[in-house]
């Protein structure tokens, strides 16, 4: 437990609940070998995973999605190819029933990669914008939280493949000028 802790970085509670039984510490180990994202393998297995596990009332022996599997989609979160959202409540599901599948095949084949392409974002970016004149002037006269607004109809025109960090940024880019 106090390895968790130091050398990956993790609360004691996760850590703690990580560690209760070595076939999760086992499995989180094993998630850990193939992605750096420490964290994020503890709040997988902490949430989907343990969620899936309750609801099903299986051990995580029993859980048919590899570690690979779900370091593999971890790092699709992390290098923003896939949001938390579509991969915790779309890939996951899907990897569930179709365990020989790869999450990226999964997302590809469902157009869930999400968009981080500048040149793509800018005209729904610009559309949204053009679409709320007296918002973007409010925005302008200092109301910074209707940048959340913004965000979320460009989400929505993109049906939530827009990245939102990306979007974010050109936002107040283009909010700037």
């Amino acid at each position: 437990m106090l390895r968790y802790c130091t050398e990956f970085g993790l609360s004691e509670y996760d850590a703690r609940v990580l560690t209760e039984e070595r076939e999760t510490a086992d499995f989180f180990e094993a998630i850990t070998a193939r992605t750096p994202a420490r964290k994020a393998a503890a709040n997988w297995l902490l949430g989907p995973v343990k969620s899936w596990l309750n609801e099903t009332n299986q051990a995580i022996m029993d859980f048919p999605v590899s570690p690979v599997a779900i370091a593999a989609l971890i790092d699709l979160v992390e290098n923003g190819k896939l949001s938390f959202s579509i991969a915790s409540t779309r890939v996951l599901p899907q990897l569930i029933s179709e365990p020989g599948r790869s999450p990226e095949e999964i997302a590809v084949a469902n157009n869930w990669i999400q968009q981080s392409d500048s040149a793509a974002l800018l005209p729904v970016i610009e559309q949204v914008l053009a679409r709320y004149p007296e918002k973007v002037a409010e925005y302008k006269k200092g109301k910074r939280g209707l940048l959340s607004l913004f965000v979320g109809e460009v989400m929505k025109q993109s049906k939530g493949k827009a990245d939102p960090k990306v979007t974010n940024e050109l936002l107040l880019e283009k909010l700037k000028s």
